[in-house]
């Protein structure tokens, strides 16, 4: 019969044997080095220089100095000498500086992962790896690069708010200071915007939830041209003379523009019941914007109507206002209330900087 025990080595007590608690409380050392298997460390080849009654370290290397020859053993301090239990396959031991567990297949240890159970996963407060989670960053991620893959065909990453007023985006930062954001702002149209002190911030771009429409509210450029402004819309002229339209009617009064930038493309339709009682220069106003510089030239039609006309034409006026003209051989003079009718159908187009 064997003097030890088959699988951790435990030393018997031998029939008639003297001092039989020498053999018992050698096989109690034995034991308490190897259950619950828990190590300070597996990267020391040498002994530390203060340690612990019990403290246990699985050798590194070859082993130098008291543990000289002892690689991969496990070293236990009794409290005045080092004792040493050879592993054996399938061992496993927690590494306290580490945090994770090692087992042992000769010739050495090698680190193992821990199944987990995926319900210890569900509803934790928060997850760090390599680094550590918060209240607010219940999820926080220390790495080069992070992979969100598909498993199957598609894979999306969904970011989801509370109500219209509140955000849902993605905040690019440098040195944990905001400079660009992407994503639903405080309403449900979708935004680019950025800032050069990560406190204020400016649309760079937005793009309406209701109609998809990209908008640029500081400018584009398109190369060395920045295109400042794009609008399109209507506006409703006005026929008056000398700035006075009493008595004025119509049975038609539509206008349309389109801004590109500074320059300015409009067009307007005026149908007249009657012309009123007011006298003096022809204009129309309240155009859309107030061109700038003061003069520029257009075109003008009498569909109907119109009296003593030789080529009609118009220009910019001071303010927003288009003065319409008679030009001939002799020159340009202003239209007035005798060269227009009641029944009288005017269209304009101009041309102009705003």
């Amino acid at each position: 019969m064997s003097d030890t025990s088959p699988v951790h080595g435990l030393p018997y007590i031998r029939p008639a044997q003297a001092q039989k608690h020498v053999t018992h409380n050698e096989a109690l050392d034995i034991l308490d080095a190897a259950v619950q298997l828990t190590v300070e460390t597996r990267t020391k080849s040498s002994p530390p220089s203060s340690v612990r009654a019990g403290a246990r370290y699985i050798v590194a290397g070859g082993g130098s100095g008291d543990w000289a020859g002892k690689g991969g053993r496990i070293a236990v301090w009794s409290g005045s000498a080092w004792r040493f239990v050879t592993p054996q396959r399938g061992w496993v031991a927690h590494l306290l500086d580490e945090g994770g567990f090692v087992r042992f297949d000769d010739p050495g240890w090698f680190g193992i992962s821990v199944p987990v159970n995926a319900e210890i996963l569900q509803n934790i407060s928060g997850i760090g790896i390599n680094t550590e989670s918060d209240a607010v960053n219940r999820v926080s991620v220390a790495s080069d690069a992070t992979l969100l893959s598909h498993d199957g065909n598609d894979h999306r990453v969904k970011i989801n708010k509370a109500g219209a007023g509140d955000t849902a985006s993605l905040l690019f930062q440098s040195g944990w200071a905001g400079h660009a954001e992407i994503g639903l702002n405080g309403d449900t149209d979708f935004t680019l915007r950025v800032s050069s002190d990560g406190a204020s911030f400016a649309d760079a771009m937005r793009v309406g939830a209701a109609d998809g429409v990209v908008g640029f509210p500081n400018g584009l450029h398109l190369g060395a041209q920045k295109l400042e402004h794009y609008e399109q819309g209507v506006w409703t002229p006005r026929l008056t003379f000398s700035g006075d339209d009493s008595g004025i009617s119509y049975s038609n009064q539509e206008g349309v523009y389109v801004r590109v930038g500074a320059m300015v493309m409009l067009q307007c339709s005026i149908d007249l019941v009657s012309r009123g009682s007011a006298t003096g220069a022809a204009m129309i106003e309240d155009l859309p914007f107030e061109p700038s510089p003061l003069y520029y030239p257009g075109q003008v039609l009498f569909i109907r109507g119109g009296a003593n006309l030789n080529a009609p034409t118009c220009r910019t006026f001071s303010g927003p206002v288009i003065r319409l003209l008679n030009s001939s051989d002799s020159g340009t003079t202003n239209l007035t209330h005798d060269n227009i009718t009641d029944s009288a159908k005017i269209r304009v187009t101009l041309m102009h900087l705003a």
